[in-house]
């Protein structure tokens, strides 16, 4: 049977505020799907030709932290028709940018005229003013993160399912997750005995999956895939995607962490969580709700790539060590989008140990997250031959300092620097739609001569129109990035191609001196609220199980007690209130000199004090 279509998994790593790149990647892939499939249906009515025949199906969204939070707002955006973003629009129609999903979501997110982000972020509503969400005033977060749950919600309540919306380039039953890390764990026990004893050995895995199956339909199937659909203003499960896509981007410390509410079939049943029913999974019970506590996915699994291609291989039933990769026969292909490539970290060879205790803490946090994050299976894949079947789109900007480390601008601050400013995230949104149209372009294709049969059949007849040459040797795209021309007078269509209307280059964005400097009240209320109400919360009430040696030992005498009622507590608590408004001064300076310095490092930032000699 002639193949006719290539399988494509979407997985977008984790990147903070820079998922606006991400968002920007997703908007013109987008676009470039809608126009060719466009074109080929007027093609099959006749009313133009020479269009490339071949399918591209997207099975897969994925993501971890802001590329799962895109993967869910992806899935919502498709249920409906929207204008794409460019550069004249940034400049001249908020209207029309307000309507497109992605670009509303990552780049405006909750930003006011008169509120700007950092305001937000910085406020104290979320400790000292949520009675409902927060009765006990606890410090949950660094940062006031109230605005993910609003774009969420804003965005994914909102959609109800077109059903005029064509789009036969996505799977029917398209699969969407994002990683979490799960602070309660799956409980796992393995037995080990003999026919006269029995032992059981308890475990947690921490490496969870917000995993769902998109369709109209409403059965689940039993896999742990949630059924989603958005039919109606209720839809199904949409309440359970808008907290994934929360829990999925809660940065450790530095924003909110999520609670889960699910099934416990839906981890139970799934083989990508119970470790393929070989575990014993009794504790976890299907029927009853399994509440879970979770943070960023990225922690533990920042790159979900190798998952999702996993999945294809199982919706295209290809057997473990089967998959064809090379170009002459591959047929799925997983497409990266990751903001921060870790391409930079070279083995030192003049590794020094640093055995003192300040050191070593940050060597443990590093080593653990470097081994969580570890792909073993796909380092072995990486030194076979040719493989087609993984893609990368990451940031490039021509005319870079290449001493900077971040091509994009919300690359600051290891990502949070992009809510500094709305122009940081408007800057990379167009970065990510100029590198997808080039990636497109010089990229995501396969030789000509390596006679894939799906591209054979795409291109034939067509060869000569397409092909593009790189070092002597010819590639067809994958995606073929055209535009059909409506002529208003004759009625007849026409093909664009990219190289005609390439998008053009655009400044990179800076930060006045004054304003961070200016952060500087609201640092210092937000560090004070910090401080003040970091020991509120409730835990559950245990047994005390005081030891009675200790009991005694410690026991304070009558005149001692009196001392500390009258003298000591009062005296503590003028001591804590002067030591806390010298200190709040102290952090929200030392907080401002770092953000100065990698805004100035990464040349984002004005002086418009003149501080520079």
């Amino acid at each position: 049977m002639e193949k006719k279509t290539i399988h494509l998994g979407i997985s977008m790593a984790g990147a903070i505020s820079a998922g606006a790149y991400t968002a920007g990647v997703m908007d013109y892939l987008l676009e470039a799907l809608e126009n060719w499939q466009k074109a080929k249906d007027l093609q099959q009515e006749g009313k133009l030709s020479g269009i490339p025949k071949h399918e591209i199906v997207i099975d897969i969204l994925s993501g971890a932290s802001a590329g799962g939070m895109t993967a869910a707002l992806t899935a919502a955006a498709i249920q409906t028709n929207f204008d794409h973003v460019s550069l004249a629009d940034v400049e001249n129609n908020a209207e029309k940018l307000a309507k497109n999903p992605l670009y509303h979501s990552w780049v405006d997110l909750t930003e006011e005229n008169h509120r700007d982000m950092m305001s937000q972020m910085l406020s104290t509503e979320d400790i000292e003013n949520d009675r409902q969400g927060n009765p006990d005033m606890e410090v949950r977060s660094v940062f006031n993160s109230s605005f993910i749950k609003t774009v969420a919600e804003r965005h994914i309540n909102s959609i109800i399912k077109d059903n005029a919306v064509y789009r036969p380039y996505f799977a029917g039953d398209m699969e969407v997750f994002a990683t979490l890390t799960n602070l309660r764990g799956i409980p796992f026990e393995v037995a080990f005995g003999s026919s006269s004893y029995t032992r059981v050995h308890r475990m947690k895995r921490h490496f969870d999956i917000a995993h769902f199956r998109l369709g109209i339909e409403s059965e689940y199937k039993k896999d742990g895939r949630i059924p989603l659909n958005f039919n109606d203003a209720e839809g199904l499960n949409k309440e359970l995607l808008i907290q994934s896509a929360m829990a999925t981007g809660g940065f450790p410390i530095g924003l909110e962490p999520r609670i889960i509410k699910r099934l416990g079939k839906y981890i139970k049943e799934n083989k990508y969580l119970n470790l393929g029913n070989r575990p014993d999974l009794h504790t976890v019970n299907a029927i009853d709700e399994f509440l879970t506590l979770n943070v960023d996915g990225g922690t533990i699994n920042n790159d979900p790539f190798e998952l999702t291609q996993e999945l294809l291989d199982e919706r295209m039933g290809v057997l473990p060590g089967e998959r064809k990769t090379k170009a002459s026969d591959f047929e799925s292909v997983v497409l990266m989008i990751d903001p921060f490539p870790n391409h930079s970290d070279l083995p030192d060879t003049n590794y020094l140990p640093l055995r003192a205790f300040k050191f070593i803490i940050s060597q443990i946090l590093s080593a653990m997250l470097g081994e969580l994050r570890m792909k073993e299976e796909v380092l072995k894949s990486a030194y076979g031959d040719e493989d087609y079947t993984k893609f990368l789109i990451i940031p490039s900007r021509s005319g870079a300092n290449p001493e900077i480390e971040n091509y994009i601008a919300c690359g600051s601050l290891g990502g949070f620097g992009g809510f500094f400013n709305k122009q940081f995230r408007e800057h990379d949104f167009l970065l990510g739609r100029r590198n997808c149209q080039q990636f497109l372009r010089k990229h995501f294709s396969a030789p000509v001569d390596a006679d894939n049969p799906i591209l054979a059949y795409g291109y034939e007849g067509v060869e000569d129109r397409y092909k593009v040459s790189v070092n002597h040797r010819d590639y067809f795209p994958l995606l073929p990035d055209i535009r059909v021309k409506h002529d208003e007078i004759t009625g007849k269509y026409s093909i664009i191609y990219v190289e005609d209307f390439e998008e053009v280059n655009f400044k990179f964005p800076e930060i006045k001196l004054s304003y961070l400097l200016g952060l500087q009240d609201d640092l210092e209320k937000r560090i004070s609220s910090l401080v003040s109400n970091i020991t509120n919360g409730e835990a559950p009430e245990r047994e005390k199980n005081e030891n009675d040696i200790v009991k005694r030992l410690r026991k304070k005498p009558w005149h001692q007690k009196l001392l500390n009622t009258t003298l000591y507590q009062p005296l503590t608590g003028l001591l804590l209130w002067f030591a806390k408004k010298k200190v709040k001064g102290i952090m929200a300076r030392k907080f401002l000199d770092i953000v100065i310095a990698d805004m100035d490092k990464n040349e984002l930032l004005t002086d418009d004090k003149k501080l520079k000699k």
